[in-house]
């Protein structure tokens, strides 16, 4: 088996990348040749964003690896520049490993905004997106990340979030270069490769 290491920012993200990332691959890609192992997980975004290389180092020696992906929040960032950034500081350590980077516009959970048909509004812009949600858990209790975001990832609506995110989109698509690369045996890190 070929296997597929994620980098996040935290707890939610390790159990909740994975599922998300399996279900792509198998719902969008067909493919079951490629697994998700679980993710090196930085202690937030900013540990994240100041040890890349030190993450990928730890993702390249894990038994198996034949890709990384590094998935993180732009927070207020632009999602697009931040990747490009850091995907070219994953190129100049030259690990030998296809590399791709992920930037959620604002928040990993408004991608969960962008697939649920009850939300109106633009999923991406929205800045609440955790408020938002503590609307769709079990009465009286609030959305937290380590306890509700695999659930939700679990159950999103791939193909809606796929319309209307432009960086789920980019998710998809990192995922399926991954692969790409992976059958065909280059070496690049996206985006900007």
């Amino acid at each position: 088996m070929r296997f597929i290491v994620p980098i996040v920012e935290g707890p939610g993200d390790e159990t909740a990348a994975p599922v998300l990332m399996r279900r792509i691959i198998r719902e969008r890609l067909g493919r079951y040749d490629v697994e998700v192992l679980r993710p090196k997980r930085a202690k937030d975004r900013g540990a994240l964003v100041k040890r890349l290389e030190d993450f990928l180092g730890y993702a390249a020696i894990t038994g198996g690896c034949v890709a990384i992906l590094v998935l993180l929040d732009a927070d207020r960032d632009c999602p697009t520049e931040l990747g490009m950034r850091l995907a070219c500081r994953a190129r100049s350590i030259n690990i030998g490993i296809p590399t791709a980077v992920v930037c959620a516009k604002r928040e990993y959970e408004n991608w969960f905004l962008a697939s649920d048909e009850s939300f109106q509004g633009d999923a991406e812009e929205f800045g609440g997106a955790k408020n938002w949600l503590n609307g769709k858990v079990a009465q009286g209790l609030a959305y937290k990340e380590t306890r509700d975001q695999v659930r939700f990832s679990a159950r999103m609506d791939i193909e809606a979030a796929f319309e209307t995110s432009r960086s789920f989109r980019r998710l998809c698509n990192a995922v399926g270069e991954l692969v790409h690369f992976v059958d065909t045996g280059e070496v690049k890190a996206t985006p900007g490769a």
